[in-house]
């Protein structure tokens, strides 16, 4: 079973020779199909600790280990490798490219990787799962904002990962279409065996999540 674990991180940013302490001494372990819910006030660093959790950013201090494995002792293309078949990774912005298609976003990442053997029928399928068949050739530009993050969960999906990310991702959502990527979120990593950790404000979304947690300076506490 894939494991990722988080041993005493701690991240200092310095800014014009003023040292500001982001985060102190975090531990957290992340069992794959495992739910987590990370809230806090703005600030607090859950977007700063995501980041490192995802290898997108390094600790100051402490280590990150997936499955027994020291990743500061990985160079910067194994690290990037994890990234791209091991992780994925959903912004509250889609980060979509606005001059791919629906269809062109979702298999970004199986070109990343060199994987394109099923892809047409493994990139439909998820089209279909996340209700945007009709859209499928659509740019970003036609679609609302709900439907966007739709198409940015099923990039984070589509090259099947251990665990996946997920920064403020109904933070620019009314509710109902919150609502619909929360359902989207939970139902897709429960049928593939996915590990979610989720930095949010939405204690709708907290609420339906299994172990949920509080940044603050105190550290990372469970609730």
């Amino acid at each position: 079973m894939s494991k990722l674990i988080a041993n005493n991180i701690s991240k200092n940013f310095v800014i014009e020779d003023y040292e500001i302490k982001v985060l102190k001494d975090i531990n957290l372990d992340i069992n794959k199909g495992e739910t987590i819910a990370i809230t806090g006030a703005s600030g607090s660093g859950k977007s700063t600790l995501l980041q490192i959790l995802a290898l997108l950013d390094k600790q100051t201090s402490g280590s990150i280990h997936l499955n027994k494995i020291n990743t500061d002792t990985l160079s910067s293309k194994d690290k990037a490798s994890i990234r791209l078949n091991n992780f994925g990774f959903v912004y509250q912005h889609h980060h979509l490219l606005e001059d791919l298609t629906v269809y062109e976003n979702i298999m970004l990442p199986l070109q990343l990787r060199g994987d394109i053997s099923n892809s047409n029928s493994e990139v439909i399928k998820l089209v279909e799962s996340i209700g945007l068949s009709n859209r499928v050739n659509h740019l970003p530009w036609k679609l609302s904002g709900g439907e966007k993050q739709r198409v940015a969960v099923a990039r984070a999906m589509i090259n099947k990962p251990d665990f996946i990310f997920l920064d403020e991702p109904t933070g620019n959502l009314d509710k109902k279409n919150a609502e619909n990527i929360q359902e989207l979120v939970i139902n897709l990593c429960h049928k593939n065996d996915v590990a979610i950790v989720v930095a949010t404000h939405d204690n709708d979304f907290v609420n339906i999540l299994d172990r949920k947690y509080i940044l603050d300076k105190r550290g990372l506490i469970e609730l």
